[in-house]
């Protein structure tokens, strides 16, 4: 009995021990676990980020989770849709009376505690997918400041940065329709901006480096690329300064300038030298475009959802190289066809807010053409919106549209209606 009590004791002593000393598959298992609570962590971390709520993991009450456990990103789509009722015919792209101009299908979400990426895409009949934006914000910068790299709308002027389905209007002003597309002016490079108050008032500078400004000539045929020198690159840089002049009002006075060499038409006449290019003749240019831009609202703080009121305006001026030093093509002379006199272009307009949901508003346009014995562009256009909730907006718009000297005036009448679903973007300010 006592050697069996013995050999028990030995064999449980012995047990204990192994238990105690530590096997590699113990070090696996503690080694997992760590990486397993360090994701979590790393999740819940994101998950503020994206709800802008404290850190989960010290605020979670019994019963609670989070929020977004597989982090799945924020997915909007809107939706524009126009019909265009003009007695002329349409006016529209495409030529039709109904059109889904575009279906703009947006993503966005943390990428880790340093980057956010947005990402959208435009979806047309007449473009079939294309990118719009897709960038990734830096959101740990020193200094407040804050850096984007990838594809963006230019921060030139007012309006540019505003998607064509959020305007206040069914359509762009003529003068970015003319100097920065139909679809504003899109760039694919890096943004930096930093707010400041030095004055006392807000101030906000915005720069960019883009590969190139507008879309590129694709037909155009040149000797060497715009952007194979550092100065053929696509430069913008803005300047926003912001007062409140009341509890109810506010100002805002911007000043744009941007910088590109693009490529424009030539007539070689002919010449052998020009054979060797594939496609039409082309010269890389300079051309250059400034602005201004002001902006005042007006929103009582007892009626802010009821009444409002807002006046904008705009000017742009695109500074055109005269005369080519150079042909681009050694040893020809060349007649250079590209736009050789500088022309400017601007509007105004100005919207009230009739009641909750319903506007009415009017807008000016004018933009001296390309050809200087055939005047300026003018317009004048008037709206009508109602906004049933903000997923959906519905406009009307009368516009009489005279393209220049001796030709006869257009009478437009279009209706709009855009719908989103998802977490949208906010409305620009």
């Amino acid at each position: 009995m006592r050697f069996s009590a013995a050999f028990c004791a030995l064999v449980a002593s012995a047990s204990a021990l192994s238990a105690q000393t530590p096997s590699r598959a113990d070090s696996v298992a503690r080694a997992d676990s760590i990486a397993r609570a360090d994701s979590i962590a790393l999740v819940r971390e994101l998950e503020a980020l994206q709800s802008g709520a404290p850190d989960s993991s010290t605020r979670m009450g019994p019963g609670q989770g989070p929020v977004n456990p597989r982090l799945m990103p924020d997915i909007s789509a809107i939706g524009d849709i126009v019909a265009d009722f003009s007695p002329d015919g349409s006016t529209i792209e495409g030529g039709r009376r109904f059109e889904i101009r575009e279906v703009e299908l947006a993503l966005s979400s943390a990428v880790d505690p340093y980057f956010r990426a947005d990402f959208i895409l435009g979806i047309s009949d007449a473009e079939g997918i294309a990118v719009e934006e897709a960038y990734a914000t830096a959101t740990a910068l020193p200094w407040e400041t804050q850096a984007r790299i990838g594809r963006f709308h230019m921060p030139f002027g007012k309006q540019n940065t505003t998607h064509r389905a959020e305007l206040h209007t069914v359509e762009y002003p003529h003068v970015i329709q003319r100097f920065l597309g139909p679809e504003g002016l899109k760039g694919t490079g890096l943004w930096g901006s930093k707010i400041f108050a030095p004055f006392g008032f807000y101030q906000e500078v915005l720069a960019t480096v883009v590969d190139h400004l507008g879309e590129p000539e694709e037909e155009l045929a040149t000797v060497e690329p715009a952007n194979k020198r550092l100065s053929g690159l696509g430069y913008s840089a803005r300047l926003r300064n912001y007062w409140d002049v009341s509890e109810a009002s506010n100002v805002e006075l911007s000043l744009s300038g941007a910088t590109s060499a693009r490529a424009q038409p030539i007539l070689c006449n002919g010449l052998p030298e020009c054979a060797g290019l594939d496609g039409t003749p082309g010269i890389n240019v300079r051309q250059s475009l400034v602005g201004a831009d002001f902006t005042y609202r007006w929103k009582p703080l007892a009626r802010g959802l009821y009444k409002s009121f807002l006046v904008q305006a705009e000017y742009m001026r695109q500074l055109n190289q005269k005369q080519p030093r150079e042909s681009g093509v050694p040893g020809t002379r060349v007649e250079y066809l590209g736009p050789a006199r500088d022309a400017g272009g601007g509007y105004v307009f100005s919207r009230y807010q009739l009641t909750r949901r319903s506007y009415v508003g009017g807008r000016f346009d004018w933009v001296d053409n390309d050809q200087s014995d055939s005047g300026r562009t003018t317009a004048f256009s008037g709206y009508l919106q109602f906004f049933p909730s903000e997923f959906s907006k519905m406009a009307a718009m009368y516009e009489r549209y005279k393209p220049g000297l001796g030709e006869r005036a257009i009478n437009r009448i279009l209706l709009q209606m855009t719908f989103a679903v998802g977490p949208h973007r906010p409305h620009p300010f």
